[in-house]
């Protein structure tokens, strides 16, 4: 078989790799492939990969949605690929999680925590707030945030206020104050008749919406603003952090952060002050990592964790996690020679497929 493997990466932060064994090339990166200008240039530079390496793939990874512009690519592009080539669809957490492995030469298994926006999960779901088993042959899904409403879909995003009638429902609605209430019992109404409202376990939506909450950013104009924001606003020197509860579905464990936002809407009605709620949000982001990360290392016996997704770009979380994962005994990798949003995807779906593919 030629080993010769093409990682497409992701849709929105896209770059592209083409490796043999320990020999890697990263394209450049190319941006978001809705863009049809972007996506000329992604198909140009996947195939000048190829050319430079004087060889044909043999292997194509690429996301598991099966609408992504990558992963239609990966189908279509027989012109590029090797005559018998072979199409890995990679889930898009688990090579969060790999990219780490890749990078610090971890065979496993791992506690992968991928925390980010959005990832299409195996269920169908949306995915993003995600405890994986992580080794060489593939991955469990040992955890996840409990599945929330996305009320007008991709809406979300620029409309974060959304999220917090999601979570809280009408006593969230009291609380944002800069929505029309027309806009809200619109919103409340889809969600009470499930319409356009996909399920979604992120951990991103979750920041938005502590944002939103807050009153610091209920529509955002770019990427990633509430979060920003949010982070920003945070007081120092605070401990204290709100409660959440941890589900048992099967063998998974499913964390409610619905007590959490309870928490800070009650601090909000008392008049606290909004940087030190903020504050005690992000610390209970970190304990909701640490403590399902105790439960599955408990179940497991596993003590090396893997830290990776968008949300990881946030430093007082980062900080705070590893901080107290290294108290609570763990070994912790998380990317560094790479960054820890999308840009790692490609380096994570070579490590799944070069595994895949040993035969």
């Amino acid at each position: 078989m030629n080993r010769t493997i093409l990682a497409l990466g992701a849709d929105i932060k896209n770059r592209s790799l083409l490796g043999r064994g320990r020999e890697l090339r990263f394209g450049p990166d190319i941006g978001d492939l809705s863009d049809a200008a972007n996506y000329e240039r992604f198909r140009k530079e996947a195939a000048l990969l190829a050319k430079r390496a004087g060889t044909r793939p043999g292997i194509v990874a690429c996301d598991l949605h099966p609408g992504y512009f990558s992963a239609r690519f990966a189908k279509d592009g027989r012109k590029w690929f090797a005559k018998n080539y072979r199409t890995v669809p990679v889930q898009h957490h688990h090579a969060h999680v790999a990219s780490v492995m890749q990078e610090y030469g971890l065979e496993g298994p791992v506690i992968g925590v991928s925390f980010d926006g959005t990832g299409y999960g195996t269920d169908g779901n949306i995915w993003g707030g995600e405890f994986l088993i992580v080794d060489k042959a593939g991955f469990k899904r040992a955890g996840h945030l409990r599945y929330r409403m996305m009320p007008g879909g991709d809406r979300v995003v620029s409309e974060p206020w959304r999220m917090v009638l999601s979570i809280l429902g009408e006593k969230g609605a009291g609380l944002i104050k800069k929505v029309d209430r027309k806009n809200k019992d619109l919103v409340l109404a889809m969600m009470s008749g499930n319409i356009n409202s996909p399920l979604t376990s992120s951990a991103g939506r979750l920041f938005d919406a502590a944002a939103a909450l807050l009153g610091v950013c209920e529509y955002a104009s770019r990427e990633a603003e509430g979060p920003v924001k949010l982070e920003s606003m945070c007081e120092g020197n605070v401990e204290e952090s709100y409660g959440f509860e941890i589900l048992k579905d099967d063998d998974r464990d499913v964390i409610d952060t619905g007590g959490l936002f309870l928490g800070m809407a009650a601090d909000m009605k008392k008049g606290k002050d909004k940087g030190v709620i903020a504050a005690r949000f992000h610390n209970s982001m970190a304990e909701v990592i640490v403590k399902t990360a105790g439960r599955i290392s408990k179940r497991s016996g596993i003590m090396d964790i893997a830290l990776s997704g968008g949300v990881f770009q946030n430093d007082l979380l980062r900080t705070g996690v590893m901080k107290r994962l290294g108290r609570s005994g763990f070994k912790v990798f998380i990317n560094s020679s790479i960054p820890v949003n999308d840009l790692n995807i490609a380096l994570g779906q070579y490590y799944v497929s070069g595994n895949s593919c040993k035969s």
